[in-house]
């Protein structure tokens, strides 16, 4: 029988943090007296996914990712806060960019009250390096995203209360980032099958907290993106391959994989599979269901109007056209669109655009009339062993060529989409090209494996949207390869009132 992953809503972490870094929260934990107890840890462990859930199970954050040429919105009505990211034009108050900034800050503000009270617990040594591995691991993961987001931003190990706290460069960021990873691949499990701390960790045969291998594969995707913009630390190349082949190489104790048919991965029966080495999870029929087991990316969110669907995010018509024909295409786009319930193509929409079929299928989804609900059950993938092969096989060539092990990476995940093996005797350049389009194929849409910061950290936003399709909206402002202008989101209003200091 299928198991369901049931996280504590109101559990003690949740309810201590709030939506902003700098306003105090006067019932947040004290780390030096809540962590007595492996209960503790337990409780504290399960509460940090109630916090980093409720920042993917939304399209709000992922508007500061519309830059791209993948993804594209509506500009007008409530979207307008989207087609601002998508057509270069954003300021300090748009609405949707706050839920990424909020829910990352409030997930790091509960992870340094574990790091920082994890060692009192009396408990045994596994199990609090367990918990603190999560805490560690979660860190990293929203730091990563807030940098590439902002660039320079607040950086707190602690939870005091500083309006004046000035912001920190990207390099001491990402220093940060690195650290922490490089402790949880040392504190987390290889795999959590048996191990009780977190109660959601182990379902249907796949790990669902982190394990060594997840912190190792976003530890390969940090030294990677190092590599590129702004940091261009290119000796990080080597770094980012050797640790993505530590993953390749010991998979199956990791418990992950490439699944074999691509469709696969976004059926409803295959919420819980081998490719998720790190994901979120949502039920929405967990009794008096709470905010963060519902995933709002799907399916209303990706649906046309003219299916009674919200319209949040559809296809960019070039990056369609272009995109390789195959299995792969077939289940990343919708086909089919019932127009005043008569069947129809892409054309034929309100919105004449292309849409996503990423995050539809789930328990309320009918495929014959494209019927569902608002709040779903979707699995949102932030690292696919997809990812881990095309990273080696991009950090590989730009470190010692495109070797033998550089196109096996690639050609796998190519030869699942359909479209045979990559050219061979390519230079590393050529290859590095060929590796990140494949990841904009394999990522399209909004999957946490962004085509928006491959585009950042390969300086091309201004290449890629130059070939705008004219049924796609104009651009409001153009943005600029060699100044990097539009690259980073403002900073939020309310946030840069508080403290002026971090203001853009």
């Amino acid at each position: 029988m299928k198991k369901y992953l049931i996280i504590l809503a109101a559990c003690f972490l949740a309810t201590s943090c709030g939506k902003d870094l700098l306003v105090e929260q006067p019932k947040a934990p004290n780390a030096a007296d809540f962590y007595n107890n492996t209960a503790d840890l337990a409780l504290a462990s399960n509460g940090l996914y109630a916090l980093i859930n409720v920042a993917f199970n939304q399209v709000a954050g992922w508007a500061t990712c519309y830059g791209s040429d993948d993804v594209a919105a509506f500009k007008g009505g409530n979207k307008l806060s989207f087609s601002d990211f998508d057509l270069f034009n954003p300021n300090s108050s748009n609405d949707r960019m706050t839920n990424w900034w909020s829910g990352f800050y409030a997930t790091i503000k509960s992870c340094n009250s574990m790091i920082i009270g994890y060692t009192k617990a009396d408990a045994p040594d596994d199990i609090k390096n367990n918990a603190a591995g999560q805490a560690y691991f979660l860190r990293a993961l929203s730091y990563f995203y807030l940098t590439r987001v902002w660039g320079a931003i607040p950086l707190t190990t602690d939870n005091e209360v500083d309006y004046a706290r000035p912001k920190a460069q990207p390099a001491d960021i990402y220093a940060l980032i690195v650290a922490d990873l490089q402790q949880a691949e040392t504190m987390l499990p290889d795999s959590w099958n048996g191990n009780a701390l977190v109660t959601h960790a182990f379902q249907n045969g796949v790990n669902t907290a982190p394990t060594a291998g997840s912190a190792k594969a976003l530890l390969a995707n940090v030294y990677l993106t190092m590599a590129g913009w702004p940091l261009k630390q290119t000796d990080k190349y080597a770094l980012a391959a050797a640790k993505a082949k530590e993953v390749i190489d010991n998979h199956s104790k990791y418990n992950v994989d490439l699944l074999p048919d691509f469709a696969n991965l976004w059926l409803k029966e295959y919420k819980y599979n081998e490719e998720a080495v790190f994901a979120c999870y949502y039920n929405p029929a967990v009794p008096n269901t709470p905010w963060n087991q519902w995933n709002m990316l799907g399916p209303n969110s990706s649906q046309p109007g003219d299916e009674l669907g919200w319209d949040d995010w559809f296809g960019e018509i070039n990056f369609f056209n272009a995109f390789p024909s195959g299995p792969r295409k077939d289940a990343t786009y919708q086909s089919v669109y019932m127009v005043n319930g008569v069947p129809k193509d892409w054309t034929a929409t309100a919105m004449k655009h292309p849409y996503f079929r990423k995050m539809r299928d789930d328990e309320s989804y009918n495929p014959v009339t494209h019927a569902g609900n608002w709040a779903g059950g979707r699995t949102v993938y932030i690292i696919r062993y997809a990812e881990t092969l095309l990273t080696y096989a991009e950090a590989q060539a730009m470190s010692a060529g495109p070797d033998a092990t550089a196109y096996a990476a690639i050609n796998a995940v190519r030869g699942r989409a359909g479209t045979g093996d990559l050219v061979p005797g390519l230079s590393a350049s050529v290859f590095k090209d060929s590796v990140v389009a494949e990841r904009g194929w394999e990522f399209a849409g909004l999957e946490a494996n962004a085509r928006w910061c491959d585009l950042q950290r390969t300086e091309t936003v201004a290449k890629v949207n130059q070939n705008r399709n004219p049924g796609d909206e104009k651009l409001r402002n153009i943005p600029d390869d060699a100044t990097h202008t539009y690259y980073w989101a403002p900073i939020p209003i309310n946030d840069a009132t508080l403290n002026p200091g971090i203001g853009n």
